[in-house]
Parts: structure tokens; C-alpha cells; sequence
């Protein structure tokens, strides 16, 4: 059996054809752009993140002119892109001034969940709670197995700190 098609049928299908491949280049170009706001967010919390831990001093966080670097970045960015000072590349400024705020609050969050660990710590020391985890600083550290001592029913971790 043959195939056959008329030529008004080959320029419907091609139509059709095109009609599809354009949703599939909308979806694919979405999801692109989905991938790289993402990327911009954690790259710039990751990036800021290390540079605290690298150059932040003993408290971990790198501050010009007393305020922590990440949070001025963030605000700045994101206030300067909503105000159209990037033009049509707003999106970018606020999804970096994100990752710089995401930056920020994970580190005070920490922070603050650190605190509250060792006051609760302390409080309840006789209750078996817990030690409080070191706030975040500088330096290599790494924590090793520790022991357990089945008569005061506790396990011991050791923390290491490196040059």
C-alpha cells in the first residue's frame, strides 16, 4: 500500500509540526531560565558563605564598615534591580541579591539555633540535654567517633581543630 498525501495535508502536518516544536522550546527555554535563577541564588550563597568562613574572622562573618558583607550586597542589589537600575537585567541582580540575603539568614539562623542550643544546654545539663554546637567561626574543624560509656549512658564525640 502506498502512501499518500496531498500537499495541503504536508502543509497542515508541517504547521502542526512547527506548532509542537514551539511548546517544546517554550518549556525547555522556561525550565532554563528556572535553572539558572536557581543557580544564581545558591551560587552567590554558596560563594558568600565560603568567604565568610574564609576571611570573616573568629565569628565567621566577613563585615566593611560593620555591617556583614552578604546583607549590604543583597539589599543593595535587590533594592538597586527593584528600581529598575539594571534595566532588562533586573531578574539577575535580585536572584544574586537573594543567594546574598540566603547567605545571611542561614548564618544567623545558625547562629541563633547555636545560642539557644547552649543556653538550653546549660539549663538542663543535669537532665542529660545535649552539648550546644560551636557557633560557626574560621579554621578547619571535624568532628571523629567517639566513645560510649554505658555506665553514665552518654556518648562522646571528639571535635578537631585544624592549623
Amino acid at each position: 500500500m502506498a502512501f499518500q498525501m496531498s500537499l495541503g495535508e504536508a502543509k497542515e502536518a508541517l504547521s502542526r509540526a512547527k506548532n509542537a516544536m514551539s511548546k517544546v522550546r517554550e518549556k525547555a527555554e522556561e525550565a532554563i531560565g528556572q535553572g539558572i535563577e536557581v543557580t544564581e541564588v545558591g551560587g552567590t550563597a554558596f560563594g558568600f558563605g565560603f568567604a565568610n568562613a574564609k576571611w570573616g574572622g573568629d565569628d565567621g562573618e566577613l563585615k566593611m564598615f560593620g555591617i556583614p558583607v552578604d546583607l549590604g550586597v543583597g539589599i543593595a542589589l535587590t533594592g538597586v534591580s527593584m528600581f529598575g537600575g539594571f534595566g532588562r537585567y533586573g531578574e539577575h541582580g535580585v536572584n544574586v541579591g537573594a543567594g546574598a540575603i540566603a547567605s545571611y539568614a542561614y548564618r544567623t539562623g545558625y547562629q541563633l539555633g547555636s545560642e539557644s542550643a547552649s543556653s538550653s544546654a546549660s539549663k538542663g545539663a543535669s537532665l542529660g540535654a545535649p552539648a550546644a554546637r560551636p557557633a560557626m567561626r574560621g579554621g578547619n574543624s571535624h568532628t571523629t567517633a567517639g566513645e560510649w560509656d554505658p555506665h553514665a549512658q552518654t556518648y562522646t564525640v571528639y571535635e578537631h581543630q585544624g592549623a
